[in-house]
C-alpha cells in the first residue's frame, strides 16, 4: 500500500514515484523515470577494434585496454538520456498531476469527460480532454494518451480533436490498446 508521495523503487535502471492526486478516493499517478545511459554507437567500435565479448567487458567496466590503448565508454558511445512514462489516472487537474508529467516522453491521462461537462467532470474528481491536454502542454508532454472515457461515449474522435487544440501528439486508447513511447532522434 502506498501511504506517501515518493520514490516506491529504484534499480541501476529507473526509478518508480508516485504523488497523492485529487479524487473522493486515496488515489495516486505514478512515474517511470528511465536513468540517463551511454549509447553505443557500432562505427565508433570499430574504429576502436572492438567487437564481442570486450563490448560487454566495456558496458561492465567503463573502460578496456585495447592494443595498448585505453578505450573509454565515452570514446564509443553518447550519452542518451532516459525515456519517461506517467500514469494519472481518477483525478481533477491538480499540481501533482503536472510534476508527474513534466518533461515526460509519454503521459497517460484520464479524460472522462469532453470539454462541454468541465464542471461534471470537477464534482466527479475527473477530467476532460482538454484539461488533461492542459496539464500535458504545461508539462511539456511529448505524447498524450487519452482514456478512462465515460460509457456515455461511443467514439473517442472528439476527445483527441479537444486536446489537439494544445497538443500535437494526442491518441485515444481502450483497455489493453498498445501504444509506443515516442522513439528519440540520435544526433549524429
Amino acid at each position: 500500500m502506498i501511504a506517501k508521495d515518493g520514490v516506491l523503487a529504484k534499480t541501476k535502471g529507473f526509478e518508480l514515484s508516485a504523488a497523492r492526486l485529487e479524487h473522493s478516493v486515496d488515489t495516486f499517478g505514478f512515474r517511470l523515470e528511465e536513468h540517463a545511459r551511454v549509447q553505443l554507437i557500432p562505427s565508433r567500435l570499430a574504429e576502436h577494434g572492438l567487437s564481442g565479448p570486450r563490448v560487454g567487458e566495456l558496458q561492465r567496466r567503463g573502460v578496456v585496454e585495447v592494443e595498448g590503448r585505453t578505450v573509454r565508454l565515452e570514446d564509443v558511445g553518447e550519452k542518451r538520456e532516459g525515456q519517461s512514462f506517467a500514469f494519472i489516472m481518477d483525478t481533477r487537474p491538480c499540481a501533482n498531476a503536472g510534476k508527474l508529467a513534466e518533461g515526460v516522453d509519454l503521459l497517460v491521462c484520464e479524460s472522462t469527460y469532453l470539454d462541454s461537462e468541465r464542471e461534471e467532470a470537477h464534482s466527479h474528481f475527473h477530467m476532460t480532454a482538454r484539461q488533461a491536454a492542459e496539464v500535458a502542454w504545461k508539462a511539456g508532454a511529448r505524447r498524450l494518451v487519452l482514456t478512462h472515457f465515460s460509457q456515455r461515449y461511443e467514439d473517442t474522435a472528439a476527445f483527441v480533436q479537444e486536446a489537439q487544440v494544445l497538443v500535437q501528439d494526442v491518441v485515444a486508447v481502450r483497455d489493453l490498446d498498445h501504444v509506443e513511447v515516442p522513439k528519440r532522434v540520435r544526433a549524429e
